[in-house]
């Protein structure tokens, strides 16, 4: 807020250098609000127009892929091209929410949930969904941990959670072992997303915990970096006053580790 101070007395010129700094400092930081608003907005606005033509490429390669006047070669060609659609089309999601998230435009509905029931749904829709065969989810949880309360956006907690078994998909382009936690400790609800897959070195695990996601690229590979998605992970965890932690997994592969205030756990 601005701070005016009285221009009176012995002062006045002291004051008066206070009273210009602060409506200078106000007047930045109008700009620098209405600047964020215009980047979240312009970006929401590329991300709605590029979905209308990359939906029509979708819709044209789909049909392409179930003709039957087409060779298998081509066939294939098809499917790559919905395929990669569809990465485009989730990345374009991802930079959307991550924009909103971090210029504070993402509405956040918290209310009390049990992070036991709504991590096991995200499995289960994960294990309806037909996943390669290459790829498996474990449910770790204690069967004595019914009910892990905490204030928070279902909805916003479930893409976290999808999130990082994508990432574990996505990594692991010749399978893995994907294995889901809750527990219990220290009236904190600790939610675990781990793998045996092929991990990432210690370096990495370093920056990838202290430094912006979206910066860390793997040029090794082209699947998708870490980066994105895992920001979207930290900016949610971090709006429930949460914290995350990437480590290595006892599995031997990568393992994301989300601890949030809890209001009731037990049976």
């Amino acid at each position: 807020e601005s701070v005016h101070i009285p221009e009176t007395g012995a002062l006045s010129e002291i004051s008066s250098n206070i009273n210009s700094a602060s409506d200078i400092l106000q007047m930045q930081k109008e700009q620098l609000r209405k600047r964020e608003t215009a980047r979240a907005n312009w970006i929401a606005g590329v991300s709605h127009d590029i979905r209308t033509p990359l939906s029509m490429v979708m819709g044209y390669a789909g049909q392409l892929e179930n003709s039957l006047h087409i060779s298998q070669e081509d066939r294939k060609k098809a499917t790559m091209i919905i395929k990669q659609s569809a990465r485009m089309k989730n990345l374009i999601n991802d930079l959307n929410l991550a924009s909103k998230l971090e210029y504070n435009m993402q509405p956040i509905m918290k209310k009390e949930e049990n992070v036991v029931a709504v991590v096991r749904q995200v499995v289960v829709d994960f294990m309806n969904m037909g996943m390669q065969d290459e790829f498996s989810i474990k449910w770790e949880t204690d069967a004595e941990l019914t009910v892990c309360n905490i204030n928070v956006d279902k909805d916003l907690l479930k893409r976290a959670i999808s999130n990082l078994i994508q990432n574990s998909i996505s990594h692991n382009e010749n399978g893995c072992t994907i294995y889901v936690s809750v527990a219990a400790n220290n009236n904190n609800c600790i939610i675990c997303v781990e793998d045996n897959g092929i991990g990432v070195s210690d370096e990495k695990i370093e920056k990838l915990n202290h430094e912006p996601h979206y910066m860390i690229c793997d040029t090794s590979t082209a699947e998708q970096r870490h980066g994105l998605g895992l920001l979207i992970v930290q900016q949610i965890i971090g709006a429930h006053n949460g914290t995350v932690d990437i480590s290595r997994s006892k599995y031997g592969g990568f393992k994301v580790e989300l601890t949030v205030p809890s209001k009731k756990c037990g049976l």
